[in-house]
């Protein structure tokens, strides 16, 4: 005798494809739509407070629920047997089957709910326009985001030895009047950390302050914090002070692309003050340094044969002082700097810079100077380890697409849901 392999379903079972369900019947709906009704395949469940398994059957009853459409809006009715607990001793009479698609007390079903997270999390979409693409409510959608990112595995079972600190701007600027002290600028900040191994987002902290590092750093374990080695951090001050408070074994790295920048501005700075002093008058297009301005900026290991001529032409042709080209030599000496790949590499190339800060005699580069120097243990261990806070600056970025997708967050809540659950997915992609 042959037997069949294949699905013992019915056809239209087969097709609805709702796991441990059955459809019983199927109509469409006069204003357009259908209609499927469908049952559990098996009947019998635990009772909730005692356990005992029951599938004595004590009344039928039906529920409307909603469903991952198909091919146009589909309304779900889920017949449910309502059991009698078959334990003499229990409190409960009866009690009604539950199944992995519908949960208890459950108004979606658990593969719509997958869905929803699905296109939020991984598609990038907002929450409005999923909610209106599934027929359901912003408030559902908004729920199963914020379920999903309760059960996000704990950052303390999360092995982490290098962090990444960074800041970034979540909402315009507000002014808030104060009775007594009159408007008030509110600069809404919030400081990311990050896992620098895996890009991870490991927490959103509102402001950009010691205090607000601080406090999420102490509710970390001590085990957690123990096992953290080295600290990214731009040049601020209260990021390394929170970070030699809670974590005083750990060593702070200073990213280098924060120093660049400050090379780039010191230079910029330099570049305005000339055309000032000589001219009294902002650049134009008809000054070579103007017109030049982010070629100046480039590392000079970059340019191309023909962009280097340029380059000099602009120190021959618009730098009567000679300060401009002294500017910019010191900022490719912090370049240089950052480049080594050894400490004794690193001090010779400081060395030389030194004597290329006295030699220029600006403000502006004694300034950049200054600040080397402030920083130089944190320039030491970025040199000894490479640890930089790249994918911190990567998170930012992805941050802030979350906030254009949503057109602005509210609810910190919200905002900092859709961050965890993003970076969370994106670092499991990346394993």
């Amino acid at each position: 005798m042959n037997e069949p392999t294949c699905s013992q379903r019915d056809a239209a079972s087969v097709i609805f494809n709702l796991p441990d369900y059955h459809v019983i019947d199927a109509i469409d709906l006069p204003l357009g739509g259908r209609r499927v009704i469908v049952q559990a395949d098996t009947i019998g469940d635990g009772c909730p407070d005692c356990g005992v398994v029951s599938e004595r059957v004590h009344a039928w009853c039906r529920q409307r629920v909603r469903d991952v459409p198909h091919a146009g809006r589909v309304e779900v009715i889920v017949r449910k047997p309502r059991l009698v607990c078959s334990e003499r001793a229990c409190s409960r009479i009866t009690f009604t089957q539950t199944t992995a698609e519908l949960p208890l007390r459950a108004r979606c079903t658990t593969r719509l709910r997958r869905a929803i997270l699905e296109a939020v999390i991984d598609h990038g979409r907002p929450v409005a326009g999923v909610a209106e693409g599934f027929g359901v409510a912003w408030w559902t959608t908004q729920a199963v985001v914020n379920a999903a990112a309760v059960v996000l595995p704990d950052v303390d079972d999360l092995h982490v030895k290098h962090l990444g600190v960074d800041e970034h701007r979540y909402r315009r600027v507000r002014w808030f009047r104060d009775p007594e002290a009159g408007w008030r600028r509110v600069e809404p900040w919030m400081t990311t950390l990050v896992n620098v191994a895996s890009g991870q987002v490991l927490g959103v902290v509102d402001g950009r302050d010691s205090a607000a590092v601080e406090g999420w750093l102490n509710a970390r374990s001590q085990a957690w914090r123990d096992r953290i080695a080295v600290v990214a951090i731009d040049p601020s001050a209260a990021f390394k002070k929170a970070i030699t408070t809670s974590l005083p074994h750990a060593k702070i790295s200073v990213d280098p692309f924060h120093l660049v920048q400050l090379a780039n501005l010191c230079l910029t700075r330099v570049r305005q003050r000339l055309v000032q002093e000589h001219n009294q008058r902002r650049g134009r297009k008809i000054d070579p340094a103007w017109a030049h301005r982010t070629l100046l900026l480039r590392g000079y290991d970059t340019l191309s044969p023909r962009a280097r001529h340029r380059l000099d032409d602009v120190f021959a042709s618009d730098d009567p002082t000679g300060e401009l080209g002294a500017a910019w030599g010191v900022k490719e000496g912090l370049r240089l700097v950052l480049a080594s790949r050894s400490l004794d590499g690193a001090r010779a190339a400081k060395e030389r810079l030194e004597g290329w800060v006295t030699s220029a005699d600006t403000d502006e580069t004694r300034r950049l100077w200054d600040t080397l120097n402030a920083w130089w243990p944190a320039v030491e261990v970025f040199i000894t380890t490479r640890v930089t806070n790249a994918r911190t600056e990567a998170a930012n970025t992805a941050i802030k697409h979350i906030k254009r997708t949503g057109r602005g967050y509210r609810n910190n809540q919200h905002y900092q849901a859709r961050i965890l659950l993003r970076s969370a997915h994106r670092a499991r992609q990346h394993r």
